[in-house]
């Protein structure tokens, strides 16, 4: 606020409470104004009518808020010009419609100047901080701001699914008396508006990705596109211009044949789509009982509530989601594949000194020249793929058992750990001497501990 609106301001204060028959003594104590001030204002009040001679109401009504009651003041300082300012007002109108169209000062003033010493005018004396100063004075700079427009962002029919997180409700598990967050997974079609949303737990990429691929079987099609943040399931690290996406994330992307949009940080002005729906969604669930019955029976709740919204017009397209969708976006899909997507987990980590990759509690080796070097890890329910610098490096079947940690290909293991295997030559030749004799061999480079004693065997 500037100081002219709260002089106004505090002009309307003392003069209502002045036509209400409050006192200068009581007005200036409550308002912290001094006394002065008050009956300065009076006067003018009853010059104006809105008090008469008796200190009454008078005939004349104030004015509506936020119009000032009484003319401001003139500051003389702004009768007084700089030649600058003589040499600028010429170009006033032409500075105008400059910022109008959406310059910026600087860029006006540079134009102006190049224009200015080409016709070797006058006006090219002026300096940058006075050509400030003038916008400042008439107020034009603020013409950029109330012109300058940030454009639409348009959608085609089935060109875009867009997404974003947002916190629906803290929870407290009744069984183990612990608070958790319940996290909510909201998508619109850019076009259409078409509004979904799935309850989760976590934002991981196995459970960002199952909620997708669930929101594709609900169109019954693939969008063109998603538009998302960056968040660390879909972009493992952010970028203005070009983002590193999840390996998950984009074999998901292959899969389906959808484009993933990882937004630059920092900027939801380019999702404003969905930025709005969040907290619409939240309003939608505020009706439900704080009671906690489950996630299924919340998501049930809210998936009648997101039907009636999809029924209720847009006021942006005004026309009816689901309306819209169903005849004009649905037929713009792509067909979803024959198979679904059997969705990954990921992991990054550093190749240990063994020669193996921890996932999941478990360990898969590699080749001893890998030591030390970050690895990705990529595992389905069935398979373990480990890549290295975009190179695959090893194929493992997953370990389900829970009594076994490590999964070691046999040209992984060590010399003294090959010599003990069935086909190793120290145990052929042994065994063709005798049972007994290959019994012993197996004991002795047990005994070795990594060392294989040759003149013991």
């Amino acid at each position: 606020m500037t100081g002219q609106s709260k002089r106004r301001r505090m002009d309307r204060k003392i003069v209502e409470l002045l036509v209400g028959g409050g006192s200068v003594k009581h007005i200036a104590r409550s308002l912290h104004v001094s006394k002065s001030r008050v009956r300065r204002l009076r006067e003018q009040a009853k010059e104006y009518g809105y008090l008469n001679e008796q200190g009454g109401k008078g005939s004349a009504a104030l004015p509506p808020y936020p119009a000032a009651i009484f003319p401001d003041p003139i500051d003389r300082r702004t009768l007084r010009l700089s030649e600058h300012h003589r040499l600028l007002e010429p170009h006033r109108e032409w500075i105008g419609e400059r910022l109008e169209a959406g310059w910026h000062a600087v860029t006006v003033f540079e134009e102006l100047m190049a224009w200015s010493e080409q016709c070797k005018l006058a006006v090219s004396a002026v300096t940058r901080s006075s050509f400030y100063r003038y916008l400042e004075r008439h107020r034009l700079n603020r013409l950029g701001k109330s012109y300058r427009v940030v454009p639409e962002i348009v959608h085609r029919p089935g060109e875009a699914l867009i997404l974003d997180w947002g916190k629906l409700r803290g929870v407290v598990d009744p069984a183990t008396g612990r608070s958790r967050t319940l996290w909510m997974f909201v998508g619109v079609l850019g076009f259409s508006r078409y509004l979904m949303a799935r309850l989760v737990w976590s934002m991981d990429a196995a459970t960002t990705l199952a909620a997708l691929e669930s929101m594709f079987r609900e169109m019954g099609g693939v969008p063109g596109k998603i538009t998302i943040d960056n968040p660390k399931c879909i972009a493992l690290e952010a970028s203005r211009y070009e983002p590193l996406l999840n390996p998950v994330a984009e074999r998901f992307a292959a899969h389906y044949g959808v484009i993933i949009e990882a937004l630059p940080p920092r900027d939801p002005k380019k999702k404003g789509k969905i930025e709005r729906p969040i907290p619409y969604v939240r309003r939608l669930y505020e009706a439900h009982a704080d009671t906690w019955h489950g996630i299924e029976e919340s998501q049930q709740y809210l998936n009648r509530k997101l039907v009636l919204a999809n029924e209720r017009r847009h006021g942006t397209t005004l026309r009816r989601p689901r309306e819209l969708f169903v005849e004009e976006e649905a037929a713009a899909l792509r067909p979803l594949p024959a198979l679904a997507y059997q969705v990954e987990q990921f992991h990054e980590g550093v190749v240990r000194k063994d020669g193996h990759v921890r996932f999941q509690n478990k360990y898969y080796s590699v080749d001893e020249e890998h030591v030390g070097q970050s690895a990705v890890v990529l595992g389905s329910s069935k398979l373990v793929s480990i890549y290295r610098g975009g190179k695959l490096l090893e194929v493992h079947d997953r370990i389900t058992d829970p009594n076994q940690s490590k999964s070691t290909k046999p040209h992984h293991r060590k010399p003294w750990e090959r010599a003990m295997e069935d086909g190793s030559v120290y145990r052929q030749r042994a065994a063709a001497l005798g049972p007994h004799v290959e019994r012993m061999v197996l004991r002795l480079l047990q005994l070795g501990q990594g060392f294989i004693d040759t003149r013991k065997i």
